[in-house]
C-alpha cells in the first residue's frame, strides 16, 4: 500500500504503514483497546475510499463520526464528497440487527469495517448464553467473508458493570488472524515553572 498522498503532519494512529498493511490482506483483524478504536478504522476507511475502494462500514456501536471522516478527507484528496460517497454505511442498535447484517452479506472483496462490535453484545438484556452462541455465528461469518477481502473489526474491553462478559472479548481475539491493542497515545507532559 502506498501512502504517499498523506501529509507528513498527518498523524493518526489508524494510518500507521504497519497496522494498514497487516489489515489490507483476506483476513479478520482485530483492533481493540480500552477504547473502541474508532477513530483508527475510520481513518483507515477514508484512506481506502480515498484510494478509490469503496469500503464498507457497519456501526455497532453508533460510533460513526462523519464530521471527522468529512475532515479527514479534505486533508486527503481534493475531492472529498467522492471520498465521502464512496463509504457505504448501516448501522446496528443490538447484536441481533448487527449479527443479521453481517450474516446478510455476501462477499464482494472489498474492505469491510465493524466498528465497535462487541458493543451492543455487551447488553446485560441478553442473556450471557444467547450472546456467546450469536457471536460464534456472526465470528464465523466474519471469517468467511474475510476470505475473500479484508475484514477490520473494533471492540473495546468491556466496561466495570460487564466484567463477566469479557470472555466475549477473548472469544474475538482467538478467533481472528491477526489482533491489535490499541492504546490512548500518551500525553506529553509540560512541566510548571516553579515560582518560589
Amino acid at each position: 500500500m502506498q501512502l504517499e498522498r498523506l501529509p507528513p503532519e498527518l498523524t493518526i494512529p489508524g494510518l500507521n504503514p504497519a497496522v494498514m498493511a497487516a489489515a489490507l490482506g483476506p483476513r479478520l483483524t482485530l483492533l481493540w483497546g480500552a477504547a473502541a478504536p474508532t477513530r483508527t478504522l475510520l481513518s483507515m476507511a477514508a484512506l481506502l475510499a480515498a484510494r478509490g475502494e469503496a469500503p464498507r462500514l457497519f456501526d455497532g456501536g453508533n460510533r460513526f463520526d462523519g464530521y471527522f471522516v468529512a475532515r479527514l478527507a479534505r486533508r486527503l484528496t481534493d475531492q472529498p464528497h467522492a471520498v465521502m460517497g464512496r463509504l457505504r454505511l448501516s448501522r446496528a442498535f443490538t447484536c441481533f440487527q448487527l449479527a443479521e447484517l453481517i450474516e446478510s452479506t455476501a462477499p464482494d472483496g472489498s474492505p469491510l469495517f465493524v466498528l465497535d462490535l462487541l458493543s451492543t453484545f455487551y447488553d446485560e438484556s441478553v442473556p450471557l448464553r444467547d450472546v456467546e452462541r450469536l457471536l460464534s455465528e456472526t465470528i464465523a461469518h466474519l471469517k468467511w467473508l474475510a476470505a475473500s477481502g479484508p475484514v477490520i473489526v473494533g471492540a473495546c474491553e468491556p466496561q466495570a458493570l460487564v466484567k463477566d462478559r469479557w470472555g466475549l472479548l477473548d472469544q474475538l481475539q482467538l478467533s481472528a488472524d491477526s489482533a491489535w491493542m490499541l492504546r490512548a497515545p500518551i500525553e506529553a507532559t509540560v512541566e510548571q515553572p516553579r515560582l518560589f
